[in-house]
């Protein structure tokens, strides 16, 4: 299994591919997982201070842009996108085992679900992204219904509650806890231990309001949820201030 800190050193830009299967019916949501994996070790390589350039193989998945994941800068064979990255990419991302050759490789498992496409973008479409960061990514994972509705509150809940911490004086992040969830996203993209800390975090009241936003904004370059879009804005009418 590829150990992504592994990846982070070296010089010059680390190139991804994204191998996207066939679409897997109606219900499949592989294709935008590995995507989206792809996209958290891109933003997790970045954050470290290196460049990255992605590439995908296989169909487009139209719900990409919607759930935060940024374009390609090459599509096609691998051949091309080597062509076009102006080398050949150091890890592929697949949800099988990947047999080119060249380069390491790190494996997502399946993701379906029963829930209709408006289903999914109702509201909140980087919903569908926090549920699917809520698991490994080499677990196989079912979206249900009930869970997109709790994962679309938790985002209204999380992003005003950044709004108002924002409000107060900045303090230093808590580097204690910071720390054992840097080295697991720099280390297998240990989204879920991500998330269990912001949900810890939340309620803890030893932790400064000002501490508590440079946290979630700062684990948000990695997460994509758009956590701070509240801050700056006055709070809806008939909400709690």
């Amino acid at each position: 299994m590829l150990r992504i800190v592994d990846e982070l050193a070296g010089r010059g830009p680390l190139r991804i591919c994204a191998h996207v299967p066939p679409p897997g019916g109606p219900g499949g949501l592989t294709g935008l997982r590995v995507l989206l994996v792809a996209d958290v070790l891109a933003r997790v390589v970045e954050l470290r201070g290196r460049h990255v350039l992605l590439g995908r193989t296989g169909p487009g998945v139209p719900s990409a842009a919607a759930v935060g994941i940024r374009p390609s800068d090459a599509d096609g064979t691998p051949d091309h996108i080597a062509d076009m990255l102006g080398g050949p990419p150091g890890v592929h991302l697949t949800n099988r085992a990947y047999e080119g050759g060249g380069g390491a490789s790190l494996q997502v498992a399946e993701a379906h679900t029963s829930v209709s496409p408006a289903g999914l973008e109702e509201s909140d479409p980087l919903a569908v992204r926090l549920l699917l960061l809520s698991h490994a990514h080499h677990e196989p994972t079912a979206l249900r219904a009930e869970a997109l509705d709790e994962a679309r509150l938790t985002l209204a809940r999380w992003r005003r509650a950044v709004a108002d911490w924002g409000e107060q004086p900045s303090k230093p992040m808590p580097m204690d806890l910071l720390r054992p969830v840097r080295a697991g996203l720099e280390d297998g993209l240990a989204t879920p231990a991500v998330l269990d800390l912001l949900r810890d975090l939340e309620t803890d009241t030893d932790v400064p309001a000002g501490a508590k936003f440079e946290t979630f904004a700062h684990l948000d370059r990695v997460l994509g949820l758009e956590l701070a879009r509240e801050t700056g804005r006055p709070h809806p009418a008939g909400a709690p201030a």
